[in-house]
């Protein structure tokens, strides 16, 4: 009997935390490229930051200027000659210059 209620117990614990993971939980997560991560966090082109003049928080800070919605993951990486942070904003991606926060561009997210 008391096998049966630690399994029981066991069994509700991990549905509260797979609950709590798919809703946005307490650190209020993402779901993205096959995995929970948080919002803003770099994705793709960790080994390019030192090449970057600005932080990921002013990038972030600049395409939130320039779209409105929730904030997915980021991006570094070169586009059109440039290196930029590629944000995902709501249903748009906005190319953030890594050199001086200037928008190269505002495009909807696939």
């Amino acid at each position: 009997m008391k096998k049966k209620l630690v399994v029981l117990a066991v069994g509700a614990a991990l549905m509260l935390v797979g609950a709590t993971l798919a809703f946005g939980g307490p650190g209020r997560l993402i779901y993205d490229d096959g995995a929970y991560v948080k919002p803003g966090s770099l994705d793709d082109g960790k080994e390019l930051r030192p090449r970057a003049s600005i932080t990921l928080q002013q990038a972030i800070a600049a395409a939130r200027n320039a779209a409105s919605g929730s904030l997915g993951q980021v991006d570094l990486e070169h586009y059109e000659g440039r290196l930029v942070y590629t944000v995902d904003v709501g249903d748009h991606e906005v190319k953030v210059d890594a050199a001086n926060s200037r928008i190269d561009g505002v495009v909807p997210r696939d």
